[in-house]
């Protein structure tokens, strides 16, 4: 019986032990698990952050781009009402000269 009890109690130390085992292995693999997810966030906030960036750049030149069309295009209009006031100002300067010449 005293072997009985003693190899039953063997038994037992040898499971508490793996179940020690199993324990700190587990553990391990929780703080492991851990710093990699801690690592992915850290590199995708990175990722996230590098095309934020670059968006809005792009965006930024676009915007700079449109602008400048734009204030060329309001340039090209002024410069071309200039020219037709400057035409229309010498014809209706003539034809008012004309008309004071006749009376």
């Amino acid at each position: 019986m005293d072997t009985l009890i003693k190899k039953i109690s063997e038994i037992e130390e040898a499971a508490s032990s793996v179940m020690d085992s199993m324990n700190d292995r587990k553990a391990d693999y929780a703080a492991e698990m851990k710093e990699k997810t801690a690592a992915f966030d850290r590199q995708l906030d990175e990722a996230t952050a590098k095309q934020l960036d670059e968006l809005r750049q792009r965006m930024k030149a676009e915007m700079q781009k449109k602008l400048d069309e734009q204030k060329n295009a309001g340039q090209k209009a002024l410069d071309e009402l200039e020219e037709i006031y400057q035409q229309s100002h010498a014809e209706l300067a003539a034809s008012c000269f004309q008309q004071m010449i006749k009376e």
